[in-house]
């Protein structure tokens, strides 16, 4: 019995030393592949993290060139279409100066032979008025063709930029294209961040998007002050250019009609009535021009909205906080992703000073154009200029009909009208000189301080492109 007792317990050891045995063996051969799978596995977050700082930074990259296009684009467009004729300040002074002293001329022989004739109305040199209205004539067609030529100069400049692509259809569907290229990477950018939002550099790539998001409304918020101001102005110009040309034109018939009246006196009262249409165009100019102006804004406008989407909308006080939100991160952010920062930071300083280089710009171009108009553009000196020479019109149109067989009476009304006509030359005469000599005066002091527009825009693009190299090194 004995035996057989210690002969089962010796088979029931060996049984299960063979299960431990076994079983050891087996984990064994688990362990190693366990231990794989764990290396395995590590590596394989390790690589996510990898895939997910090329992509951020890739879609970051792009985001900034983008963006800089518009930029460039932009600043391009304004220097294009904000370019004069070489010489149209001086040949154009020189046109309309021409025809002020001609109108001068006209008023002063007036002036003489109307004096004279007021008591002794047969000692009037027909010759002397013959005379004094072909110079007239001659002055006012001088004016007006000054004008019709700048007409066809900035005629010759449209094409010339439809050829370069800086046409308003071309800049529109241009910055278009690019913000549409912009808002699907914004889009692709969004949806990779959020799919890692467990990422330590999470709330970093937030706060980077909303910078982004920001330089992309200031960027076409720029455009669309550039497209707006270059139409409004182009209309303006234009506008008193034709108007320019037109009331010479009437002028010119004008004084064609007084010469003819000389020898035949009816044709007197046609002529100053002339003389007063003549007069109110070159009062209502400025207004007109104004008019023109307002709706070639409104038009551009509506052109850069239909074309984008979206009303062009940017707060800079917003973008300062969110770039502020961003650097105040950076310190205590890390991770991978910091490869990006550098390009989006020196971006966003450059955006950041965009709202003082369109006001500066802006400014300048104000007071430029303001000093380039001759005195006729002027709403401070067109109005009583063209005030004064409808006056005229009206006393020679009075003292024709009210005093027909009058003659010294008629001859009185001329001589005032005369007067009042001399005051209205004379200070465009003057007013077309002073406007020259400021405007001159003024760019050559913003010359000197490398202010002028072209010169800004200019130094501009010099720091963007310094921007772009840095973007692109990524």
């Amino acid at each position: 019995m004995l035996m057989e007792a210690h002969c089962a317990m010796t088979r029931c050891t060996l049984a299960f030393a063979s299960v431990l045995l076994l079983a050891a063996n087996q984990l064994q051969l688990f362990m190693p592949v366990s231990c794989a799978y764990a290396q395995s596995s590590d590596q394989g977050l390790t690589a996510v993290d990898s895939d997910f700082s090329t992509n951020y930074t890739q879609l970051t990259k792009k985001i900034l060139l983008a963006g800089i296009a518009i930029e460039r684009y932009s600043l391009n467009y304004r220097l294009e279409t904000g370019k004069q004729p070489p010489f149209r300040k001086l040949r154009y002074f020189a046109s309309q100066e021409a025809g002020a002293g001609a109108g001068l001329a006209f008023e002063v022989v007036g002036l003489k032979q109307f004096g004279l004739g007021r008591r002794h109305p047969l000692k009037i040199s027909k010759r002397a008025l013959k005379g004094a209205t072909i110079t007239a004539m001659v002055g006012s067609i001088v004016a007006g063709g000054g004008s019709c030529a700048e007409l066809g100069s900035n005629a010759w400049h449209a094409i010339q930029l439809k050829r370069k692509g800086f046409d308003g259809k071309s800049a529109n569907k241009f910055v278009a294209g690019k913000l549409s290229e912009i808002d699907q990477l914004l889009g692709q950018r969004d949806s990779l961040v959020a799919a890692n939002s467990s990422n330590p550099a999470y709330d970093r790539a937030v706060a980077e998007g909303k910078v982004l998001r920001c330089m992309r409304g200031a960027f076409i918020n720029e455009y669309d002050r550039f497209h707006s101001d270059t139409n409004t102005y182009r209309a303006i110009q234009n506008s008193f250019f034709l108007l320019n040309a037109g009331y010479n034109a009437i002028g010119a018939t004008a004084a064609g009609l007084a010469y003819k009246a000389v020898d035949t006196p009816k044709l007197n009262g046609p002529a100053n009535i002339l003389f007063i249409v003549s007069g109110a165009t070159a009062a209502a100019t400025p207004f007109l021009c104004s008019a023109s102006g307002y709706v070639a804004r409104k038009f551009a406008q509506h052109s850069v909205v239909k074309a984008l989407g979206e009303k062009p909308h940017f707060d800079a006080a917003e973008f300062t906080a969110r770039r502020k939100e961003l650097d105040a991160l950076t310190s205590d952010a890390s991770g991978s992703l910091i490869s990006s920062l550098p390009g989006t930071q020196r971006l966003a300083l450059y955006t950041e000073s965009n709202s003082l280089f369109v006001k500066q710009l802006e400014s300048q171009e104000r007071t430029m154009r303001s000093l380039r108009k001759v005195a006729l553009g002027s709403v401070f000196l067109a109005p009583p200029i063209g005030g004064l020479l409808m006056t005229q019109g009206i006393l020679g149109t009075h003292g024709y009909y009210d005093f027909t067989f009058q003659p010294r009476k008629q001859i009185d009304q001329y001589y005032r009208g005369a007067i009042v006509g001399t005051v209205g030359t004379s200070m465009s005469v003057v007013g077309n000189a002073a406007l020259l000599l400021a405007s001159m005066s003024y760019e050559h002091h913003l010359k000197k301080k490398e202010s002028l527009p072209y010169q800004l825009i200019r130094k501009r693009l010099d720091h963007l492109a310094e921007t772009e190299l840095l973007v692109s090194k990524l």
